[in-house]
């Protein structure tokens, strides 16, 4: 408690003192007039000399300038974007504070694994809720897998640490991440860019905008592909280690495959209508196509030897600290002996099974939008969508030539969204205010083989085929008081109904018409179900100390929905878990010094986290397999966070951020206290301590030649664990990055060449690490140095 007390007095006294110097330094600043809040939403108004730049966002549903929200948000324009040679979504996690984003690998492949504020989601399964809302377009995207956006034809991006509930809304806990592409505009105009670099690294993408009807239809059109081979080798240990006793089935370099390798292809169509000063339509169209190699799996440990030889040593198949190779087969090996299958003789003989180790995304999503200006302060905004995809994604889970346990994971999802907004001013816009309401409906499938479990009989693998239905719906009212031009009170209310459903399928997948072995035979057809609502509000005060400063004070609650254990390996793990909620106390300001040449924002929060949520791995007295969701307790998380912006001459730019954040289990329940490891003294998962960047570049004017532009970025971030018993085995250990970039562009501005280098002093470091109930504990190595030299034509 003593600490508690203290890091909120500190917290506290912070904040007061930031405030007061922060406004005894802008009462000395001559600076400009401030720009309107009524700027378009799509507004990025590009730094002017040594400015900053100001960037609207619409995060309170209108629209604002960046340093006139009270919320911390990091803002990015797609020229930032670019310049820092990010290309998808993952890239931005090293320009935000405490945020943390890793592509996920193994059973978990195909998703993003996001957290802000060490609130998030790591695992793949549509059973659970994102604990950070993710959108595009202000459309919601319901599930992790499937959500490694590439940057295509962005506007901004906008990251909004902390709970969401009353404003972004579902599951939006930890924050929010909002993607807003190019909408189309006026005049013909367009890009084309090409790229190649290491690893056969082949890019195209470009966008083309059509006016068709002057200031009424237009239409944009975007693309990109991408194809590369993988960084990431597999071997055949037999063949490299002839003497060694271990099967072979390779020969020459010994080489079987790669991971790492992209194949990717995406399109957007936009279509932007407005037949009238009051009415707007914008509908939008996306397909994604995904044909990768999987994500790299490298074996840190194993304890199980299941269909090891006793001769044979598994801790051979280990490879060197900094290798990126492993010796996975992706087969599941032919099964004779004992040849019975749930009791019956001879039905569990089969022949190997081979995996295609690929991802594998087919998705296809369409929006519209109509906002429609009633009168001069009353606007209706209504937001409907479609999303639509299929997707695969195979593991070889041990990484050893033995094939202990193989798993082919496919996913089937439908997603429906509507939204209805009504937004508008009264007395004078002393009185902003947006009531609507949100409904969401998807059905997800899950379906899959599960080979040869170690730690049960031989007879135990079975096929999935799951059902898993979701509704949600919701109602919300956001109110601003502007008490005088520089004080706002804002609240807001958002009240959440959730039904989930997981409906059971276990098969035999050589025989489909049996069920599947004993234990998980007895849960096909079983279904179970979650049900829960919750009332989330938010309080706020803004005061603008000048034209320079802002700070504000919240209190915000936050709210992710329950579920049903997707992974029941025996009929009693077939149960639900009741949701997370958390209540955050933030206090922050924004200002722009020195006529807009510096720019600091900060923020200091304090979350307490109720019915925090972990996976149980601990043993049962019915299984020796265990991976059920749990409700461990509850913790708490503070944190301090700053960014700073400074352009001290013109061409100079100079952009940071740096992060604290802290954690202390204040409570481990009864059902907290089964899982094996769990202490008051250990670290949440995917919550590293702390976090930084530093990104400089410099605009050089030649004499007739165009300009160049070096830049360079920094970034670090310690250690964390990746589950919250904290095995030191699956540990992912500090490192700092540094990647370049020089580009050259001519004096038209319409032709531009540029040379990145990413992991520039080619650092090994894993991006994220698994350990399995079965004694196994897997990492993904992050590539190493790669290159890439582009050429883009805009006209």
């Amino acid at each position: 408690m003593t600490r508690i007390i203290s890091t909120q007095r500190f917290l506290a006294g912070t904040s007061l003192a930031a405030a007061l110097l922060l406004a005894g330094v802008a009462k000395a600043q001559d600076v400009g007039a401030q720009v309107s809040s009524s700027q378009s939403s799509e507004t990025v108004t590009e730094a002017a000399g040594n400015t900053t730049e100001d960037i609207v966002v619409t995060a309170q549903f209108r629209s604002q300038r960046l340093q006139d929200t009270p919320i911390a948000i990091t803002a990015v324009s797609g020229a930032m974007l670019e310049s820092k040679g990010a290309s998808s979504i993952l890239d931005v996690a090293n320009t935000a504070p405490n945020v943390t984003m890793r592509q996920a690998g193994g059973a978990n492949g195909g998703a993003a694994q996001v957290f802000i504020r060490g609130v998030g989601q790591s695992d793949s399964q549509f059973a659970f809720e994102p604990g950070v809302g993710m959108y595009v377009d202000d459309v919601y995207y319901g599930t992790v897998f499937g959500s490694i956006f590439d940057l295509l034809d962005l506007e901004r991006v906008e990251v909004l640490r902390g709970p969401q509930g009353t404003l972004s809304g579902r599951n939006s806990i930890g924050g929010a991440v909002k993607l807003f592409s190019t909408k189309p505009g006026t005049g013909n105009s367009g890009y084309v860019e090409a790229a190649y670099g290491r690893f056969n690294r082949l890019e195209l993408k470009g966008a083309a905008n059509f006016e068709l009807v002057p200031d009424v239809l237009m239409v944009r059109v975007s693309g990109v592909a991408k194809r590369a081979d993988g960084y990431f080798k597999r071997y055949d240990y037999g063949c490299l280690n002839p003497t060694s006793g271990v099967i072979s089935s390779a020969s020459g370099n010994c080489q079987t495959g790669e991971e790492g390798g992209r194949n990717f292809q995406a399109g957007r169509l936009a279509v932007r209508f407005v037949p009238s000063e009051q009415v707007e339509v914008n509908l939008i169209g996306m397909i994604t196509s995904d044909d990768s190699q999987v994500a790299p799996q490298k074996l840190r440990d194993i304890t199980t030897r299941s269909n090891i030889p006793a001769n044979i040593d598994p801790r051979i198949f280990i490879p060197g600290a900094k290798d990126r190779f492993s010796y996975a087969t992706y087969i599941n090996p032919a099964f004779t002996d004992p040849a019975r299958y749930n009791g019956i003789p001879g039905t569990g003989a089969h022949p190997a099974t081979a995996l295609e180790p690929k991802l594998r995304l087919r998705a296809k999503m369409v929006s519209g939008s109509i906002d429609w200006e009633l009168a001069d302060d009353l606007k209706l905004t209504s937001i409907t969508a479609y999303q639509h995809y299929t997707g695969s994604n195979a593991t070889d889970i041990d990484l050893t030539p033995y094939g202990l346990n193989t798993v082919l994971s496919a996913y089937r999802y439908d997603q429906f969204t509507q939204e209805v907004r009504l937004g508008g001013a009264l007395f004078n816009r002393f009185l902003d205010y947006t009531v609507g309401a949100y409904y969401f409906k998807s059905v997800g499938r899950f379906n899959g083989a599960n080979y040869n479990l170690p730690g049960l009989a031989n007879e135990n693998i079975y096929a999935s085929n799951d059902r898993i239905p979701s509704e949600s719906k919701s109602v919300f009212a956001h109110l601003t008081a502007n008490i005088t031009d520089r004080l706002s009170v804002i609240g807001g209310i958002r009240y959440t109904k959730d039904r989930k459903d997981y409906q059971f399928g276990r098969l035999n997948p050589y025989f489909p018409d049996l069920p599947a072995y004993t234990a998980a035979g007895r849960i096909n057809g079983v279904e179970a179900s979650y049900r829960g609502d919750s009332v989330d509000y938010r309080a706020n005060l803004q005061y603008r100390w000048s034209d320079a400063v802002m700070t504000y004070i919240q209190f915000s609650t936050g709210y992710r929905a329950g579920g049903v254990n997707p992974r029941p390996y025996v009929l009693d793990q077939a149960v639900p878990f009741d949701p997370e909620r958390l209540k955050a106390y933030e206090a922050g300001f924004k200002a722009d010094l020195f006529g807009r040449a510096l720019r600091l924002n900060g923020s200091f929060f304090i979350n307490e986290y109720t019915g925090i949520l972990f996976n149980n791995q601990s043993p049962t007295p019915t299984s020796v397999l265990n991976a059920t969701p749990v409700n461990a307790g509850d913790a708490q998380f503070q944190g301090v966070e700053l960014e700073v912006n400074i352009r001290p001459l013109a061409g100079l730019q100079i952009d940071a951020s740096g992060s604290y954040l802290g954690f202390d289990f204040k409570r481990i329940g009864a059902a907290g206290a089964t899982i094996t490891g769990i202490s008051l003294d250990n670290r949440a998962p995917f919550a590293p301590e702390w976090k930084g960047n530093v990104g400089i570049q410099y605009e050089v004017l030649t004499n007739g030649a165009g300009t160049i532009t070096p830049r360079v970025d920094v970034s670090y971030q310690s250690s964390f664990f990746p589950q919250v018993d904290n095995d030191l085995r699956a540990q992912i250990d500090g490192y700092a990055l540094v990647n370049s970039r020089l580009t050259w562009m001519n004096d038209d501005r319409d032709l531009q060449v540029a040379l990145s280098v990413t992991n520039l002093f080619d650092r090994y470091y894993d991006i994220s690490a698994l350990k399995y109930p079965i004694g196994i504990v897997s990492a993904t190595p992050a590539a190493p140095r790669e290159w890439r030299i582009s050429v883009r034509k805009s006209f």
